[in-house]
């Protein structure tokens, strides 16, 4: 069935946003490690270990999702006491990995096409993110998308976030739509494809190529895929190959 809505989530669906996360840490510990007397690799590691265990616990992130500064000023503190070091560098270090991050942050180059077809023919969209109003909003402030949606649920404005029903159900509503006749497509099998689903959405799962779909997955998707050119071809947007000679 083509839907009449088609929603969308924000971070690695549509925005880059872990693509320099490597990065930015190897640069934000490059740039502490002298100051704390420790090898750069090996302050990265750490960090990067503590964040990891956080963000495989859902009952963590939920609590901390809307204060993603303080969750990640007070992971970096723990490393730290982990490693022996003064943990009152902590704020320093989160505040310079998020500048380091955010100067990395880009649109997928299939985004802003996308979007656009899907307005022209006639799509009703809708943006569901999860997280803090003002680092969404500075997102949103810096890339030209949100004048594509009809509808846009943060969830540090709204008050739930992703997997929640009542984030699907307030888009639904405000687009005109019924459950069945909305497609949404998100990289985090928990939040994005098992909230939607539970809500009684198609949800597509998109992958960037960086993850796998394994028998542990919290969710099963309706659709995989890699880009979101494979979502245009789905809705029969791609244009036709042409006919051979």
């Amino acid at each position: 069935m083509t839907p009449r809505a088609i929603f969308f989530d924000l971070d690695d669906t549509l925005l880059d946003t872990s693509g320099g996360v490597q990065e930015a840490w190897r640069s934000t510990c490059a740039a502490f490690a002298p100051e704390l007397g420790i090898e750069p690799a090996r302050l990265e590691s750490a960090i990067r270990e503590q964040l990891i265990n956080f963000w495989k616990d859902e009952a963590a992130v939920e609590h901390w999702r809307t204060r993603l500064h303080d969750a990640r000023r007070h992971n970096v503190a723990l490393a730290l006491q982990r490693l022996q070091l003064d943990p009152a560098a902590a704020p320093r270090i989160a505040d310079r990995y998020w500048d380091e991050q955010a100067a990395r942050m880009r649109l997928f180059d299939d985004s802003l096409e996308t979007l656009a077809r899907l307005r022209e023919a006639g799509f009703r969209l809708g943006l569901l993110t999860n997280g803090p109003a003002e680092m969404q909003r500075w997102k949103l402030s810096r890339f030209p998308i949100a004048e594509h949606f009809d509808v846009i649920v943060i969830e540090g404005e709204f008050g739930h976030g992703k997997p929640h029903p009542r984030v699907f159900e307030h888009a639904l509503e405000r687009v005109g739509a019924r459950p069945a006749e909305a497609w949404h497509i998100g990289d985090n099998l928990y939040a994005d494809v098992g909230g939607a689903r539970r809500a009684g959405l198609h949800a597509t799962w998109i992958h960037r190529d960086r993850l796998e779909l394994t028998d542990a997955a919290p969710a099963i998707p309706d659709r995989v895929i890699a880009h979101l050119a494979e979502l245009r071809a789905a809705l029969d947007l791609e244009p036709a190959a042409p006919a051979n000679p």
